[in-house]
Formats: structure tokens, sequence, C-alpha cells
């Protein structure tokens, strides 16, 4: 595969990166702060049957955020890769797959949000017994999301961390900020092992142990779009024909 020119490419990559990184944070945060925390009440199926029933163009509107996310995060995948290659092929190949996976993941779980619409149709032409089962099967589709969501992180974690150290190694973008990447990994991946081994625990440590993965991402995020890459330095990374 052919590059494209040197002295557009780096900065190109990096602030279409920042772009679609940008609008994975701010539409996953509509789809979780404005629309679940808003129409899901927790131990209530019935209450966030009734919710997501008056507001059921807003759910469809989170749902469709969740699926967009997905697809940037197969961009960003890509993009990374070619970004971060010049440092390790197989590194960034490995990231670039890792990231996919969580796409996957995260697209498989989002069809479980759409789960409640179904159920509150079809509940609308059932006699009284098997509507009053929907409030259950409701918050049981979203417990599986929530922990599908979870182990999808997993990969997320793995996927951070071989890019913190990729940024750390490259030359072309700072080391601090690899650093804090690879810091964030690990705290989504002890995220969710805590959960499922400690669920006691982990109450007190949410939302504070995702904190570093927020700040590391809008800091990645921010970088690309400001500043970007070096274009020198990524170009003198560039392995040499048939390194």
């Amino acid at each position: 595969m052919t590059d494209v020119p040197a002295k557009v490419a780096p900065r190109a990559l990096a602030r279409l990166t920042g772009v679609l990184y940008l609008y994975i944070m701010v539409a996953a945060m509509f789809a979780e702060a404005f629309v679940r925390d808003r129409l899901i009440v927790s131990g209530d199926g019935a209450a966030t049957l009734r919710n997501i029933a008056s507001s059921e163009p807003l759910w469809r509107w989170g749902v469709a955020a969740d699926v967009s996310t997905t697809l940037c995060d197969v961009a960003v995948a890509i993009l990374l890769y070619y970004l971060l290659r010049p440092v390790s092929r197989v590194a960034a190949f490995a990231a670039a797959f890792l990231r996919l996976t969580y796409a996957a993941a995260m697209a498989a779980s989002a069809a479980l949000l759409a789960a409640p619409l179904f159920l509150l149709h079809a509940a609308a032409g059932k006699p009284a017994f098997e509507a009053s089962q929907a409030p259950s099967l409701v918050m049981y589709s979203l417990g599986v999301h929530g922990a599908g969501f979870d182990i999808a992180l997993v990969f997320f974690g793995a996927h951070l961390v071989l890019v913190g150290i990729l940024i750390a190694r490259s030359g072309f973008l700072p080391r601090a900020l690899g650093a804090a990447l690879g810091v964030a990994g690990v705290c989504y991946v002890a995220n969710t092992f805590i959960g499922l081994v400690a669920p006691a625990l982990a109450p007190a440590l949410f939302p504070w142990i995702l904190l570093p993965g927020f700040l590391a991402e809008a800091g990645l995020t921010l970088w690309l779009l400001i500043v970007g890459v070096d274009p020198a330095r990524w170009v003198a990374s560039q392995p040499t024909v048939g390194s």
C-alpha cells in the first residue's frame, strides 16, 4: 500500500483522527449521560419502560449515537495504525486489532439497547400477564448490555496500553501523553476485573477509576486536533524499504 505525501499525510491523518475521537467522546457522553442516565431507573423496570415510552425518540437517538461511535471506532483503529506503524508495525497492528474487537463487542452490546423498544411495542398487544413481564425483561437486557460494555473495555484498555507505548516511543507525539494513555488503559482493564471478582469494591472506585481514561483520551483528542504530529520526525521514523 503506497503512502500519501509525507508533508500532508501525518497532520491530515492526525486531525482526522482527532475529529473522529471528539465525535466518539461527545456521542458517548450524550448516550450515557443525557439519555440512559435520565431514562433508566435503577431496579425499577416499570418506571424505566414508562420513561422510554414517553421519550422514545430520545432513546432511539441514544442507540443511534452508540452505533455511530462503533463505526467511528473502526475508522480510528485504522487511522491510528497508519499514524503509529512507523514505530512498530506489529504493535500498531495489534492495537488496531484490539480496538476493532472492542468495536465489534460494542456493536453487539448496542443491539441490547434496542430490546426495550421491541418489548415496549410487543407488550401493548399482549395479555396482562405477558405484558407484566416486559419490565423485568427490559432490566435484564440493560443489565446484559452493561456487562457487555464492561467486558469490551478490557479490549479497549489493552488497546490504550499499546497505543500509549507506541506514542511514548514515537518521538513525534508527547511521551507524557503516551504514559497517560497507558495508565488509562490499565485503569479500564482493572475496572472490569474488579467488577467481576470483587463487585463489593467496585462502587467505591467508580467513577474515579475511569477518570484517567477520560483525561488521557481528551488530551489525545486535543493534541491531535490542535498540534497533530511532527511531520519531519514522522517521516524520519518511517522504515526503509524492505524492513
